[in-house]
C-alpha cells in the first residue's frame, strides 16, 4: 500500500516515514528489551542462537553471558593470563556450532568460548611476525583482518594506496587476500600519548575527517567495501567477483566549531589507544592516554565525509549498516544497503545511543546515562 507524505505507520518499536524519492526512513522509538544491569565499557557483543547475549566489557575486564528474558547474568572466565582468563576483552566473533571467538588484546590471543560458556582453546595473535587482529568472521569459521597499509620510512609514516583484507582459516592457518580497501590519504599530523612510564609521540596521524573507505564481511563470506568518494558499496564475493552498487547522492555536512571541540574531547581525557607489544612468541597490550589535542592545530576539511572511518557493520542476514555523518547534535543515522549495494533504508537512532551489534531481526544499542554507565538495549529492526 502506498503511503502519502503525511501518513505515519507505527510498527512495534519503529516509525516509518515516506520521502520524496520513496526511500524508507525509520526512527527507532522504544527498545523491546533493556538489560537490568549496567556496564562500564562494552567493546563487543554476540547474540547466540537461543537469544542469549555475550558481552565483553574492557573496563570491567569481564566477559558475561546475558539472558534478557530472565534478567540474569553469568560471568565467564576471569581476569588473568592463564587458561580461561583474559586481560582486555574486545571483539566477539561468531564461529560455527554457536561458538564465539574472543579477541583478548591484553594477552594478545584469541580464545574460543562454547555456547555453554566454557573456554576450550586459545592461540596467540601472531603468525610468525604477522599480527592476526580479526574484525570479522563468516559462518564457515574464517576470520578477516586488515593487513599492512602503513610503512615507516626515514622516521615518517607512509601509507599505501590500499590495504588487503585477508581471510584466515583457523584450522589450516591458510591465508588469502579477498579484497583491497583504499586507504585515506592526507597530511600526517603528530599524535602524543602518555602512559605510566612516560610520553610517546608518533608522526603519522591523519587530519580529522579523512575520506576513508571501510569494510565489513557478511556471514556468507562476501566483503562489503564502502567507498567515501564517490559514496557507494562494492560487494566482493569469495571467488573475487565484484558487484558495484550505484553511487549514493548525499548533502555534505559542514564542519562547525562545535564539531571541532567534540572531536578534540573524544580524543582527550578518558580516551585511550592500545599499543601492541611483544613479538611472535607472545606479548600483550596496554592502554595509553591521549591528551586533548588543540583544535586550532588541526587541518580541518570544510565538509565531513559521508561516514566515519570504521563505521560499517554487517547483520546476520547479510545487509550492511553504514553510520552517516550528521550535523552536530543530531541523532545518529544509518544507511542500510542490500546484497546488490543498493541503499534500501535509512534508520535514525534515539538520541544518545550507539550501535554495538546485531541479532536476527534485532539491533543492540548502548545508552549512556549521566553517571557514564552503559545500558544495553535491544530494538526490533
Amino acid at each position: 500500500m502506498a503511503l502519502s507524505r503525511s501518513t505515519f505507520v507505527v510498527l512495534a518499536s519503529v516509525t516509518v516515514l515516506s520521502t520524496a524519492d520513496a526511500q524508507q526512513m525509520e526512527r527507532l522509538q522504544r527498545p523491546i528489551d533493556t538489560f537490568p544491569e549496567p556496564f562500564s565499557g562494552i567493546t563487543g557483543i554476540r547474540e547466540l542462537s537461543d537469544g542469549r547475549v555475550l558481552v565483553a566489557d574492557r573496563l570491567e575486564q569481564a566477559v558475561r553471558l546475558l539472558d534478557f528474558a530472565a534478567g540474569t547474568m553469568q560471568e565467564l572466565g576471569r581476569s588473568g593470563s592463564g587458561p580461561g582468563e583474559y586481560q582486555m576483552p574486545s571483539g566477539l566473533l561468531a564461529l560455527p556450532a554457536d561458538a564465539t571467538l574472543l579477541v583478548d588484546l591484553g594477552n594478545m590471543r584469541l580464545s574460543v568460548i562454547t555456547p555453554d560458556g566454557r573456554f576450550t582453546e586459545s592461540r596467540n595473535m601472531f603468525i610468525g611476525e604477522r599480527l592476526l587482529l580479526p574484525t570479522g568472521s563468516d559462518r564457515s569459521g574464517h576470520l578477516y583482518f586488515n593487513q599492512g597499509g602503513v610503512r615507516f620510512e626515514n622516521g615518517q609514516v607512509q601509507r599505501d594506496p590500499s590495504v588487503p583484507v585477508v581471510r584466515f582459516d583457523l584450522t589450516s592457518e591458510a591465508m588469502d587476500t579477498v579484497a583491497h580497501v583504499p586507504v585515506a590519504q592526507g597530511r600526517a599530523q603528530a599524535i602524543s600519548m602518555s602512559s605510566g612510564s612516560g610520553s610517546i609521540t608518533i608522526q603519522g596521524g591523519l587530519a580529522p575527517y579523512p575520506m576513508s573507505a571501510s569494510w565489513a564481511v557478511s556471514p556468507d563470506g562476501r566483503v562489503a567495501v564502502v567507498h567515501a568518494d564517490p559514496y557507494r558499496v562494492d560487494w566482493v564475493s569469495p571467488d573475487g567477483t565484484t558487484v558495484s552498487g550505484p553511487v549514493v547522492a548525499y548533502d555534505p555536512v559542514r564542519v562547525t566549531h562545535a564539531d571541532k571541540a567534540a572531536w578534540a574531547d573524544r580524543r582527550g581525557g578518558g580516551g585511550g589507544v592500545m599499543m601492541m607489544i611483544g613479538g611472535s612468541r607472545g606479548g600483550g597490550g596496554r592502554a595509553l592516554r591521549m591528551p586533548r589535542p588543540d583544535p586550532d592545530d588541526q587541518d580541518w576539511p570544510e565538509f565531513k565525509p559521508p561516514f566515519p572511518r570504521g563505521a560499517v557493520s554487517a547483520t546476520p542476514e547479510g545487509t550492511i549498516w553504514v553510520q552517516r555523518h550528521v550535523p552536530f547534535g543530531e541523532q545518529p543515522a544509518y544507511d542500510v544497503f542490500d546484497e546488490h549495494g543498493v541503499r534500501v533504508r535509512q534508520v535514525i537512532l534515539p538520541a544518545g545511543r550507539r550501535l554495538v551489534g546485531f541479532g536476527p531481526g534485532k539491533v543492540y544499542l548502548i545508552n549512556v546515562d549521566e553517571d557514564d554507565l552503559q545500558w544495553l538495549e535491544a530494538y526490533q529492526r
